[in-house]
């Protein structure tokens, strides 16, 4: 089987975590770029670490963004950032909009050069009249993955477990610490 490179730029949570495990089931190798993840964790997840953002953007076909809206994140997929890409190569953002700069997405995606999969815009819902809507190289979808049925009932599950863990005097599972709530989206 070839071995193909699917990248993601993120910090980790246990959502990204799931995300890694796809490809790899496909005996993909995934690289990640991740200012905020260890040497230690990157191995316990099997994934290689990217040195820096530039290289994972040339060196992967696939690109799939997982980062939170934070003031050092704004806009880290521009123009800049786009052309680095190689030809054919597939961008996927449905982490936050905030994370890149729509016009320089649109102005990338209208040469047809790269592809794209879609579901975070500046304006949500996507108006109806969006030129995303009209190019044949990018997916659009609704930014409402997490509304199934079975992800509000692991959420509610989730939530339950660990206010009786609270109420037992038990550490939570799921604890957040100031730093985390740094990063998260």
């Amino acid at each position: 089987m070839t071995h193909d490179r699917a990248a993601t730029a993120s910090p980790t949570p246990p959502t990204v975590r799931a995300t890694l495990r796809r490809p790899k089931a496909l005996s993909v190798e995934v690289q990640v770029y991740d200012p905020y993840l260890s040497d230690v964790v990157a191995a316990e997840m099997g994934v290689k670490k990217a040195p820096t953002l530039d290289e994972l953007l040339v060196s992967s076909p696939i690109v799939c963004l997982h980062a939170p809206a934070t003031p050092e994140t704004r806009h880290m997929i521009g123009k800049r950032e786009l052309a680095l890409l190689r030809d054919g190569a597939v961008f996927i953002n449905t982490a936050r909009s905030w994370l890149t700069d729509e016009d320089a997405l649109l102005t990338e995606f209208k040469t047809g050069r790269i592809r794209g999969a879609l579901d975070v815009f500046d304006a949500e819902p996507l108006p109806a009249d969006h030129p995303f809507r009209k190019l044949d190289n990018v997916i659009v979808t609704p930014h409402i993955a997490s509304a199934t049925r079975n992800c509000l009932h692991r959420q509610g599950s989730i939530t339950v477990d660990e206010i009786e863990h609270f109420l037992k005097g038990e550490s939570p599972k799921y604890a957040v610490t100031k730093r985390q709530y740094s990063m998260m989206a």
